[in-house]
């Protein structure tokens, strides 16, 4: 896993990412020949999730940020949207079939450092025709020793 320190040694940076993901019953395929690109990570309902053993209860097909997760959360989606722009029309086809939208993770170890999302980046997620999910894990303590 990516992990970087502070100066102190003693708290990690913060990490955050995004990625454009769709959900649904449907062959992973279909949707990378749909777009014609790869995901970055895809598996089919009823997969075994190799993390939990579980079955996988839904069908994914994702496309992450390039983008190293010490960017900032705005370069991340801006990454996305420069990957996702040129394939607009056939996104909002699959849109009506499954849910589409761009998913942000974020780590915050030392601090919230804010998101944002400028009109460029609104206008290019609406002519997209999808939404946004955040996933914010608030790890730090103004109470702990290791916080500042």
């Amino acid at each position: 896993m990516f992990c970087n320190y502070s100066v102190s040694g003693m708290t990690k940076e913060n990490e955050q990412y995004a990625y454009f993901t769709v959900t649904g019953d449907f062959d992973p395929t279909v949707i990378t020949d749909q777009l014609g690109i790869q995901p970055s990570e895809s598996w089919r309902m009823g997969d075994r999730n190799e993390r939990t053993h579980y079955e996988r209860k839904f069908s994914r097909w994702s496309l992450k940020s390039r983008l190293d997760h010490s960017a900032t959360l705005e370069e991340h989606v801006r990454d996305v949207l420069d990957q996702t722009r040129d394939f607009a029309p056939t996104i909002r086809d699959i849109g009506r079939a499954f849910n589409c939208w761009v998913q942000l993770v974020g780590y915050f170890h030392s601090d919230y450092p804010g998101f944002s999302l400028d009109r460029d980046s609104i206008s290019s997620l609406a002519i997209l025709n999808v939404g946004i999910d955040c996933d914010f894990y608030y790890l730090y303590s103004h109470e702990r020793e290791d916080s500042e």
